[in-house]
């Protein structure tokens, strides 16, 4: 068996043992024309995959990324292979977005094979990331900081995303080109050490080397035990965070003992939003083995950063707020709260005759009969003012609860009924063109009462 022959049966190995890709499939082969990814395209046309290869010019290097887009031509062309050949104004896309060359990049390259996907009907995109790149990443990752996960490189399949070659050598995959007489393009930016990973590769790994001939092999061996160490953590910090945690729907604030929640949603944002709110319960948190662990495995992926989660381990006032890009978590008594900011919204009130989750009735005082579920409220006709509305909670709103003499600020109201600053924001009210009438599901207005004197009722019902 030649030497190209034994990197051949690796990569297949390596494809079967993680079930990257299916036997003959259609696939989409990223190709930049350099060594890497010309052996992954000559490897999936020589194991019989129905292959299209994708080339992205980012005009960035002049003449050589036009001599990169003609040698790509050239050599689908000679293999028989399907090409598609895109051009990027990259530059400018970074400057728009703001963000840095090799960050646009990346975006418009993932962008545009999964346009060519969903085009095509192609289920895997093949890259040609090697051992070599997830040794880098993994190096790369501990010098900026991170946790077991990012000590293990790079992953074999992510999405749509698949890579054939973790399981060989950039020097390897050479060697095989060599002996296939195959020739490739050199990008000459990645001969050069002006980017972190170029550091590392010309630089920190031949020193590594230097002090350790095996320094390659072993942390490669690290970075596979530690991926198995993170099939343990990854199902045991899951368990632990989903003891700590529940999710709520918002209209549990509104009636905690309805069944049906669904049926309080309206179908737009003047109103109310339809979102989950999270809830981690502080107690049992404080109990697990690794409190900062556990809620980093839960809210990391919510935009919170570890110093912000140690800000709300150590927090101990009600109310005090954390954000992160897309939610907030909020301190309450028992639980850490956890919500996606709220979508702006009118403040003008919806109709109830049109609101879909109330239903409104007039009867006869005599023909009352009265259920004493928080579900109905009871309001005498005569009280009434103008039209019914329902909407959320203003600042400054009072109401004179039912049994109560006075009137109470509504805000302290809810707060009584220890609901937290998410639920009173989600709190509907009924009113008249006067006041308030019923704080839905929790108590009606004094005000509006049904007395002895009274003729004609409305009822409310969620």
């Amino acid at each position: 068996m030649t030497k190209e022959e034994e990197i051949r049966a690796r990569v297949r190995m390596f494809v079967e043992q993680h079930r990257l890709l299916t036997t003959g499939e259609k696939v989409l082969a990223a190709l930049s024309g350099g060594a890497d990814s010309v052996y992954l395209l000559r490897w999936l046309v020589g194991e019989g995959y129905d292959v299209v290869a994708a080339h992205c010019n980012f005009q960035l290097r002049g003449a050589e990324s036009m001599r990169d887009e003609e040698f790509v031509k050239g050599l689908t062309s000679r293999l028989g292979v399907e090409l598609r050949v895109v051009k990027f104004d990259t530059t400018e896309y970074a400057h728009t977005h703001g963000i840095s060359i090799e960050m646009a990049a990346r975006d418009l390259r993932y962008d545009y094979f999964n346009q060519l996907c969903d085009e095509l009907g192609i289920g895997h995109i093949a890259v040609a990331h090697h051992r070599d790149d997830s040794i880098e990443t993994a190096l790369l990752n501990m010098v900026r900081g991170t946790g077991i996960l990012g000590m293990t490189g790079i992953r074999p399949h992510n999405g749509r995303v698949v890579r054939p070659l973790l399981c060989v050598s950039h020097g390897e995959i050479v060697g095989a080109l060599t002996e296939m007489g195959q020739d490739f393009v050199v990008d000459s930016t990645n001969l050069a050490p002006d980017y972190s990973r170029n550091k590392v590769r010309l630089e920190v790994m031949p020193l590594l080397r230097s002090i350790n001939a095996g320094a390659d092999s072993n942390i490669l061996t690290t970075i596979e035990n530690l991926s198995e160490a993170n099939k343990v953590y990854s199902a045991a910090i899951q368990q632990m965070w989903d003891d700590c945690t529940e999710t709520r729907s918002n209209t549990d604030s509104v009636a905690p003992d309805i069944e049906n929640h669904d049926t309080l949603y309206i179908n737009h944002d003047t109103l109310y939003i339809n979102h989950d709110t999270l809830y981690i319960n502080i107690e049992k948190l404080a109990d697990t083995p690794s409190p900062i662990s556990v809620l980093h495995h839960g809210l990391s992926r919510l935009g919170f950063n570890r110093a912000t989660m140690t800000g709300m381990l150590a927090c101990r006032q009600v109310g005090t707020e954390f954000a992160s890009p897309t939610h907030r978590a909020i301190i309450d008594r028992k639980h850490i709260i956890v919500a996606p900011w709220p979508k702006s919204h009118a403040d003008e009130a919806v109709l109830l005759s049109v609101f879909p989750s109330i239903a409104v009735e007039r009867i006869s005082a005599g023909a009352l009969e009265i259920n004493r579920s928080p579900r109905y409220a009871y309001i005498d006709a005569a009280t009434l003012h103008g039209n019914l509305t329902v909407r959320r909670p203003k600042s400054g709103d009072r109401f004179k609860p039912f049994g109560m003499k006075g009137t109470k600020l509504l805000s302290d109201f809810l707060t009584d009924q220890k609901l937290s600053v998410i639920e009173k924001e989600n709190q509907l009210v009924v009113c008249d063109d006067r006041d308030i009438v019923w704080v839905v599901g929790r108590r009606s207005s004094d005000k509006h009462k049904v007395t002895a004197a009274t003729r004609d009722v409305i009822v409310l019902k969620i």
